[in-house]
């Protein structure tokens, strides 16, 4: 258990910072969140990497464990007293097998939860605008209906000088102009609203459109003041939070019964725009083209060449007109249609790739733990030297191998069930092979046999 929670935290810890802050680190930058709300959004990322780095800390953990035991010879005083490997593995299969279905109990329950939560506070982060930040002479117009300049700021930056404001909330133009000395900068106690309490300074207004004053004239209200207070709204630096509802759609939010329903209304829902696709353009009668032809000599009906040699020029040109134009209708019908069912049958191999992805992972803890304790017996080393090595080898193996198959599912050039299974598929047969080499106590990894064997290899060749 020391080793599978130490390897378990430190490869949480290395994925949350590549995936995590590395990827989102500008999102989070110059927007004044706080500290509540990242620990919040780091608590969901954090949660939601565990589960694919459990198959990475039983990897790991089982090399240490059983290559401990091997390297002080506790394995060969447990097999000399007739004990064989498969029964000092037992009690630690039994709990990777109770690790495995608690991975899909949390896969299927308790990560949908953790995924919407993240997603969600995500996008309001990236939503939310940077915090305010004024800088001397220049003019800052990123707060909406508002323009302000500022000619120097004191060393803690709330104290300004040579305020130029220009408000343009009435939405009636540059009619909203003010000008002081000095001033100072704060903010209300829920960061709603700046405050700006200006000192010894002038506000100018055009009153537009001034009952009782002719049209081409704009009567000009000024105000010299002492000291005078301006309340600006912030409400779009606010961090506002969206109905999670609204992100319930997507495949990671959801259980495998849920994906299972969705993924089956998908497909009928695209059998039937298929059948209606084919109704509309034609190409459900394309099939009884012959009984059709049939049933019209039957009737004995003008042949369709007759029918044509008898209209005038005019009639002929516009039929012909009009049977472009119901054919260019019909193809561009069909492209419609196809790209909508490809973005369908995309939409379903997500949900299918999701549906996997929660089941195999508890297979990989399997898998890869009989891999990781027969290596450990065979290595015959603990720590951390030459078992990290090891599996972190293995471990990028399969890592790569399930990417790899992850994108020709999305693509769809490899069935999803084949994609998401076979680097386990890749993975069982090395897993049965090294377990057999550790029962038979077989030092594949030791060079001195390659380098006998390789030597009788030559004396044998010598001789003949």
């Amino acid at each position: 258990m020391p080793p599978f929670i130490s390897t378990l935290f430190i490869s949480v810890f290395l994925f949350f910072l590549v995936t995590i802050v590395i990827t989102y680190l500008d999102e989070f930058i110059g927007k004044g969140l706080r500290t509540f709300d990242l620990i919040k959004l780091f608590g969901y990322a954090w949660i939601s990497l565990i589960p694919q780095c459990i198959p990475l800390a039983v990897l790991l953990a089982s090399i240490m464990s059983f290559g401990n035991l091997a390297e002080n010879y506790e394995l060969a005083a447990m097999k000399s007293s007739g004990l064989s490997l498969f029964k000092i593995i037992k009690p630690v299969f039994v709990f990777i097998v109770f690790l495995a279905a608690t991975t899909f109990l949390f896969n299927n329950f308790i990560l949908p939860v953790v995924h919407l939560k993240f997603q969600s506070l995500l996008y309001d982060i990236r939503q939310k605008k940077p915090t305010v930040n004024i800088k001397e002479g220049i003019f800052y117009n990123k707060i909406d209906n508002y323009a302000l300049r500022v000619g120097k700021k004191s060393a803690n930056k709330d104290t300004l000088k040579d305020i130029f404001i220009y408000d343009h909330s009435a939405h009636q133009g540059n009619n909203v102009q003010m000008y002081a000395k000095s001033g100072k900068l704060t903010t209300t106690a829920d960061t709603s609203a700046l405050v700006l309490m200006l000192r010894d300074g002038n506000r100018y207004e055009e009153v537009v459109n001034q009952s009782g004053s002719a049209p081409h004239k704009k009567p000009l209200a000024q105000l010299n003041f002492k000291q005078l207070q301006v309340n600006i709204e912030l409400v779009d630096f606010k961090l506002k939070r969206t109905d999670e509802n609204q992100f319930k759609g997507h495949e990671e939010m959801m259980n495998i019964w849920q994906i299972d329903s969705v993924a089956d209304s998908t497909k009928r829902l695209l059998n039937k725009r298929f059948y209606e696709l084919e109704r509309q353009s034609g190409l459900f009668f394309y099939g009884r083209t012959s009984a059709t032809v049939n049933k019209l000599n039957k009737q004995k009906t003008i042949p369709v060449r007759q029918f044509f040699d008898s209209l005038s020029p005019n009639d002929h040109y516009r039929s012909i007109e009009n049977a472009l134009n119901i054919a260019r209708s019909a193809a561009s019908y069909i492209d419609s249609a196809e790209q909508n069912e490809k973005s369908e049958s995309a939409s379903i191999d997500s949900m299918l790739v999701e549906w996997h992805k929660k089941i195999v992972v508890c297979f990989a803890c399997i898998i890869l733990f009989f891999i990781g304790a027969p290596l450990g017996a065979i290595i015959k080393k603990g720590g951390l030297g030459l078992p990290v090595v090891v599996a972190v080898f293995f471990f990028l193996a399969y890592f790569i191998l399930t990417e790899a198959y992850t994108s020709l599912a999305y693509e769809g050039t490899v069935p999803v069930w084949q994609a998401m299974w076979a680097p386990l598929f890749i993975f069982a047969p090395i897993s049965i092979f090294l377990t057999y080499k550790a029962a038979k106590d077989s030092a594949i990894f030791d060079v001195t046999i390659y380098y006998l064997w390789i030597e009788k290899l030559f004396k044998k060749k010598k001789r003949a």
